[in-house]
């Protein structure tokens, strides 16, 4: 399995691949407890992501993203019916502590609103949901 790219940034569209514009190579590399790992120099960005794949991270990402996710909770259940009624697809990720992608969970916060919504729009971080509960949207 092709990982996607987690950053939007990324140029090639796949998780730990980047083009090497001295090298004229698409490059695959991870970081592993501080240290860079090359996994190789490649010709093609789905080369490059194949060999990640391949490879013990890639493996171990894959396997975070296949994992069944715990059944929702009745308020999450239709907020997932509500997104599929608006065409809406949720975007799963592994690097989340939500299991979604651009959500993350406030631990330490108490209330209701325990769940924020991280996104950047042109290098802006948009406020959609505040921290005191009060609902801020954010309209592009």
């Amino acid at each position: 399995m092709l990982i996607p790219a987690t950053s939007k940034n990324s140029t090639t569209g796949y998780k730990n691949v980047s083009y090497k514009r001295s090298k004229n190579k698409f490059q695959a590399q991870v970081q592993d407890g501080g240290k860079c790992v090359r996994l190789g120099s490649f010709d093609t960005a789905e080369e490059a992501a194949t060999a990640y794949a391949q490879s013990e991270y890639g493996r171990a990402d894959a396997a975070k993203l296949l994992q069944p996710r715990p059944a929702p909770t009745p308020a999450g259940a239709e907020a997932i019916r509500q997104a599929e009624r608006e065409g809406l697809t949720l975007t799963a990720s592994s690097s989340s502590n939500t299991g979604y992608k651009g959500v993350c969970y406030r631990q330490k916060h108490h209330g209701s609103q325990k769940y924020e919504l991280k996104v950047r729009d042109g290098g802006k971080q948009p406020a959609y949901g505040s921290p005191s509960g009060s609902a801020n949207l954010w309209q592009p």
